[in-house]
């Protein structure tokens, strides 16, 4: 913790004087040298330049995930993640990962609401490598019935571990489909494990047939890339690739309001210790008014940023009624509505209902008072810190571009602006939104016992 702190601290100074720089200066570190366009079948390709090392991160983001499916078949997406990995007409079984192992880079994927992604992190002398298997398996991906059968196991095993024998794993889903209560961004994207036993053969041909075309897919290169060889490879390697015959619908069904006051109350006798959950309905870069995403961003780090946050210094150090606690927001990126979320862990004796109460009077106050300056600037360099550093990350800033891109959003025009935004919130707005998203009669509260 000291350590932690210090380095916090430490962050918090440097990000200090960062700020004090001319903001013109911040601007030319974020210039980027990029190219956006599209082949003739409807993939999106992005390229950017980032010559800080001989690195290439490679990224295919596909506009399918747990949004898309319908109940009975819910975990498909992510079922097909797995089986991505478990060979093409050229690419045996498992080789994927291997190839790019042996040639010294790294790779994975993931699956969410909104989309699945994929991506391998080589020296930028391999890119071509990257390229082709991303190609091979985006339309010669081959569904093995033996092979099906033990990545199902897998992602069986998978869904006990996180979620059917953790009793924190299980309490949080239930709480999520309790806030969103019909609404697809209640199912699990892993899906339901009475899903996952039913999957057939031919449910992951059809979804894979259906999603995984390149009109429906955000190729993302970043890196130490040359932009006239990367266009010849795209083109050899994706421009053949036929696109699909799925028509273009809304993805994702209108948000009905979400009603507040509402309780889960939850007894599990594997948990270790009690758990409060709270959350509100929030808003994103897509849904409700996207402008207050930025406020949200610095009010959610004045609450639960750090160690020197308001909750954390107020009811973990000073009132000692908790031994944890965080506030995350999903930094507005969803297709849809988003959340502010606060978990703490009340200390041992101390009354649930107590512990609740603080926290909704911490939050409480934030609508009441204008936060003091001193505290809205450190929130703000805590921010700004974490984006000027991240930009060291070619990881970092490929997955940011394909996360905005894949949900519609302009990617150029966040990266550009996010830190004069950030810098430009007041202690009004934060006051205003605290009032209209926070209020304690919105809050969506879980409560975890033994």
């Amino acid at each position: 913790m000291r350590q932690s702190r210090f380095v916090d601290g430490l962050v918090t100074i440097l990000a200090g004087l960062l700020c004090t720089l001319p903001w013109v200066w911040l601007g030319e570190a974020w210039g980027l040298e990029a190219e956006d366009w599209r082949l003739d079948n409807g993939l999106r390709v992005i390229l950017v330049h980032e010559a800080k090392a001989p690195v290439v991160v490679t990224e295919v983001w596909y506009r399918v995930g747990g949004i898309d499916e319908r109940a009975g078949k819910t975990g498909l997406s992510h079922m097909l993640e797995h089986m991505m990995f478990r060979g093409t007409q050229e690419v045996p079984a498992g080789e994927y990962s291997r190839i790019i192992a042996r040639h010294g880079g790294e790779d994975n994927a993931s699956t969410s609401w909104d989309y699945t992604s994929y991506w391998s992190k080589l020296s930028s002398d391999h890119l071509d490598l990257a390229l082709r298997l991303e190609a091979d398996r985006m339309h010669n991906l081959i569904i093995d019935p033996g092979k099906f059968h033990s990545e199902n196991l897998v992602v069986r095993e998978e869904r006990r571990t996180r979620y059917d024998s953790n009793p924190q794993g299980r309490f949080f889903e239930k709480f999520k489909t309790f806030f969103f209560q019909d609404h697809p961004y209640g199912r699990p994207v892993i899906g339901w494990m009475s899903d996952i036993l039913g999957y057939t053969v031919k449910d992951l041909e059809t979804w894979y047939r259906t999603w995984y075309t390149p009109d429906n897919a955000i190729l993302v290169v970043v890196g130490d890339v040359d932009f006239n060889q990367a266009k010849k490879m795209i083109q050899t390697y994706f421009a053949p690739i036929t696109s699909g015959t799925r028509k273009v619908a809304a993805r994702l069904p209108e948000m009905q309001q979400v009603t507040g006051g509402r309780r889960l109350l939850e007894q599990d006798k594997g948990a270790m210790g009690p758990v409060l959950h709270l959350a509100w309905p929030a808003p994103s870069l897509t849904f409700g008014h996207p402008e207050d995403v930025y406020s949200m961003n610095v009010l959610t780090t004045i609450l639960g940023g750090s160690g020197s946050s308001r909750l954390y210094r107020r009811v973990v150090m000073e009132q000692q009624l908790a031994v944890s606690v965080e506030a995350q927001f999903g930094g507005g990126y969803s297709l849809g509505l988003d959340t502010l979320e606060i978990s703490s862990e009340p200390r041992d004796g101390i009354a649930l209902a107590k512990l609740e109460m603080a926290l909704l009077n911490d939050v409480d106050s934030l609508g009441n008072t204008l936060v003091a300056d001193e505290e809205l600037q450190r929130a703000k360099n805590g921010l700004l810190a974490e984006w000027i550093y991240s930009k060291d990350s070619v990881d970092h800033l490929a997955a940011l571009i394909g996360h905005l891109s894949v949900n519609g959003l302009d990617w150029r025009q966040f990266v550009e602006h996010y830190p004069t935004r950030i810098q430009d919130v007041t202690a009004t707005q934060i006051r205003d939104i605290a009032r209209r998203y926070l209020a304690k009669d919105k809050a969506v509260i879980g409560i975890l016992t033994p």
